[in-house]
C-alpha cells in the first residue's frame, strides 16, 4: 500500500490537527451549520492549493464568483490575482434564480460531470472547490438517489485525479453530518465545524471525524474566523529543542533568592493569591525587570483600563511609560466579556508573530474564567500555553482566589500547563496584614520550602525569609484556619 500523500491547508494549525493536511487525490468533506465559516475555509484551501503550484477550479453554487472572489481578497487571501495568473479558476454552476424551479424527469449530474471533466481538461486543475454540495442537490432528489449521485460526484473527481474539498451544510451541530442524509463513508477525510452556545457564548471548533489511514487529533478543538480567515487552535503540547538552561531575575530580590537564582527561561509561572495580595504589582515588576533588561515584554491586562493600570504603577513609584515610550513594553488592555476566548488566543498568537516579544503578562485569568464556561476556560488555557510552548516564550498568569481556597490546588489542567506555581497569601488577626509568599512548585529547579514574608511598599515589593518563631507561628495560624 502506497503512503497517503497530504497537501497543506495554509488553515492555520489545521495542518497539525490532520498531521499534515488533506489527502491528495482524495475527498474530503467539510461539514457544518450555516455560519460555521465553511465558505470561509474552502477559500483558504483553494488559495493555498494555488499559491503551492496545484491549479484549482471552485465550484461556486451558493454565491456568484464575484462575491466569492470579493470575499477571498477582504481576507487577504489574494484570491483575484491568483485568478488572474491563471492558477485558480471559478465556475458559477449555481441554478438561475429567476422565477420558481419546476422539476421534472429524473435527476442526474451527466451534465456537469461533463462540464467538470472539460474544465480539467482545459486549465490543467489538480484539485477542486464544491461550495456547496447541499445547494447543488437542491431541488433536492430522494435519499437513495441523493447518495448515489453524491457517490457519482467523488467518483468523477477520484477518476479526474482530482484532490476534492466538498462543503455542506450540517442541520445540528452533533447530529447527521449532513442535511442531505449523506454520510463520509466515500470521503477519506472529514471536518466538522461548530458554533455553539456555551455558558452564554458562542464558542467555535472544529473537529476532525475522520480520517482513512491516517493518524489524528481527537476531540473538539477551538478555532474562530478572523480578518486573515478561519485560525485552529491545536492545543498540543510538541516537543521544543533542548535548550541551554538559562535564568532570568523575576524583579524582586527576595523571590529570585526563593528560586534559588531567578525564573527559567521559557517557563509558565502561574501567581495566586486572594485579592490585595500584590499579584498585579509583582507581575509589573516582573514585566519593568524584562524591560530594563532590554527584553522586548507584553503585558495584557483584564481586570482594568489601560490609562487606570497605568495611572496605578505611576502612583506606587513603578513608572511604566519610559519603557512603553522606548518600545521595549507594551500594555494592552481588554474586557473579556466584550470578546471571545478565540479572539483572545489570535490576539496572543498575532502579538507572539508580530512583536515577537521574550515575556509575556496575562492579568488576571481569573477574569477571563469567570467571563467563560468551564469547558471554554479550559480550552483557552491549553490553548494559552500550546501557543507559549510553540514560540519558547515565558510567560507569567495571575488567578485570583479566594483565601479560603489557598490550600487547595489548582485546577489539573492548570496545574500542568505551569512550569512554575507561586502563593501570596495574607492574615487579618494581627493588627497588620500579615503577608505570605511561597513557592510550591517549580520544574528543573531546587526552591525554598518555606515561605517568605511579603511587604508592599513604594516602588515595589520586599520579601524576607521568616525566622524559626515565624515559621511555627504562621504554621500555627494555618491549622486555626483549616478548623
Amino acid at each position: 500500500m502506497s503512503a497517503l500523500k497530504k497537501l497543506a491547508t495554509g488553515v492555520p494549525g489545521l495542518d497539525i490537527l490532520t498531521h499534515g493536511g488533506i489527502p491528495e487525490g482524495r475527498a474530503t468533506l467539510i461539514a457544518g451549520k450555516s455560519g460555521t465559516g465553511k465558505t470561509v475555509m474552502g477559500l483558504q484551501i483553494a488559495g493555498n492549493l494555488a499559491r503551492q503550484g496545484i491549479k484549482t477550479i471552485l465550484l461556486a453554487v451558493e454565491e456568484s464568483p464575484d462575491d466569492m472572489q470579493d470575499s477571498g481578497d477582504t481576507l487577504g487571501l489574494g484570491i483575484s490575482r491568483l485568478v488572474r495568473e491563471g492558477k485558480l479558476h471559478f465556475a458559477n454552476i449555481g441554478r438561475p434564480m429567476d422565477g420558481p424551479t419546476i422539476v421534472s424527469g429524473d435527476y442526474d449530474l451527466f451534465g456537469l460531470v461533463h462540464r467538470i471533466e472539460a474544465m480539467v481538461k482545459q486549465t490543467g486543475a489538480r484539485a477542486v472547490i464544491l461550495d456547496s454540495a447541499t445547494a447543488l442537490f437542491s431541488p433536492r432528489p430522494s435519499p437513495e438517489a441523493i447518495r448515489s449521485h453524491f457517490f457519482q460526484l467523488v467518483h468523477t473527481f477520484r477518476s479526474q485525479g482530482l484532490t476534492s474539498v466538498i462543503l455542506a451544510e450540517a442541520g445540528d451541530d452533533y447530529g447527521p453530518l449532513t442535511t442531505m442524509g449523506v454520510e463520509d463513508y466515500v470521503c477519506d477525510l472529514t471536518l466538522i465545524l461548530r458554533n455553539i452556545v456555551d455558558g452564554g457564548r458562542r464558542r467555535r471548533s472544529i473537529e476532525v471525524n475522520k480520517y482513512r489511514r491516517s493518524a489524528h487529533y481527537k476531540g473538539e478543538y477551538p478555532c474562530t474566523i478572523t480578518t486573515r480567515g478561519i485560525a485552529v487552535f491545536p492545543l498540543d503540547a510538541r516537543e521544543m529543542p533542548d535548550q541551554n538552561v538559562e535564568r532570568y531575575s523575576s524583579g524582586v530580590g527576595g523571590l529570585d533568592e526563593m528560586t534559588h537564582g531567578g525564573w527559567l527561561r521559557n517557563s509558565i509561572i502561574i501567581v495566586r493569591g486572594p485579592t490585595g495580595s500584590g499579584k498585579t504589582m509583582l507581575a509589573g515588576l516582573y514585566a519593568r525587570a524584562g524591560a530594563s533588561r532590554g527584553e522586548r515584554v507584553v503585558y495584557y491586562g483584564f481586570e482594568e483600563t489601560r490609562p487606570i493600570l497605568l495611572r496605578n504603577y505611576r502612583e506606587i513609584g513603578m513608572d511604566m511609560d519610559p519603557f512603553i515610550q522606548d518600545g521595549t513594553l507594551k500594555v494592552i488592555c481588554r474586557y473579556p466579556e466584550a470578546t471571545s476566548l478565540e479572539d483572545l488566543l489570535v490576539d496572543l498568537r498575532l502579538g507572539l508573530e508580530e512583536l515577537k516579544p521574550s515575556l509575556i503578562v496575562l492579568d488576571s485569568i481569573s477574569s477571563i474564567e469567570h467571563a467563560s464556561s468551564e469547558k471554554g476556560f479550559r480550552q483557552f488555557m491549553i490553548g494559552v500555553a500550546s501557543i507559549l510552548r510553540e514560540h519558547g516564550r515565558s510567560a507569567m498568569i495571575t488567578q485570583t482566589v479566594a483565601t479560603s481556597e489557598m490550600a487547595e490546588h489548582t485546577a489539573p489542567y492548570l496545574s500542568t500547563i505551569a512550569d512554575a506555581i507561586l502563593t501570596l497569601d495574607y492574615s487579618t488577626e494581627g493588627y497588620e496584614l500579615d503577608r505570605r509568599m511561597r513557592v510550591i512548585k517549580m520544574r528543573g529547579s531546587n526552591h525554598e520550602q518555606h515561605p517568605y514574608r511579603l511587604h508592599i511598599e513604594p516602588g515595589g515589593l520586599r520579601t524576607r525569609k521568616l525566622t524559626p518563631e515565624e515559621a511555627e507561628e504562621a504554621e500555627a495560624m494555618k491549622r486555626r484556619r483549616v478548623r
